[in-house]
């Protein structure tokens, strides 16, 4: 299991929360902010994206993680899991990247509303 630093989680939501805020503001101003930071390297050797998404009621974290030979498709999982904080499911695959969001937010909702 591949080991993702805490100081590089902090990093990759820092960055998520800093191009939430920008889109917001762009939003607010009638444009559209276009994030065109690339995937960032993690000790571990695999490449993530850190993002959150809108949905009905709030945000969703999401985690980009790039399919490299080197990694298992259960080693994307164990660091998509350990980024999220908590157990990931993969939503997502495209050509050369994997999308993960929290198991939490991409089970339908339970509760019912009032």
């Amino acid at each position: 299991m591949a080991n993702v630093l805490y100081a590089e989680i902090a990093f990759l939501q820092l960055m998520a929360r800093r191009v939430l805020r920008y889109s917001k503001e762009a939003e607010a101003r009638g444009e559209k902010y276009h994030d065109l930071s690339s995937l960032a390297p993690l000790q571990c050797g695999a490449y993530a994206k850190y993002r959150f998404e809108s949905v009905p009621g709030g945000h969703v974290p999401v985690v980009t993680l790039r399919k490299l030979p080197a990694f298992t498709p259960g080693d994307l999982d164990a660091i998509a899991t350990e980024i999220l904080g908590g157990s990931a499911k993969q939503r997502a695959e495209s050509k050369d990247d994997l999308e993960y969001v929290r198991e939490l937010d991409a089970a339908p909702s339970t509760r019912s509303t009032p």
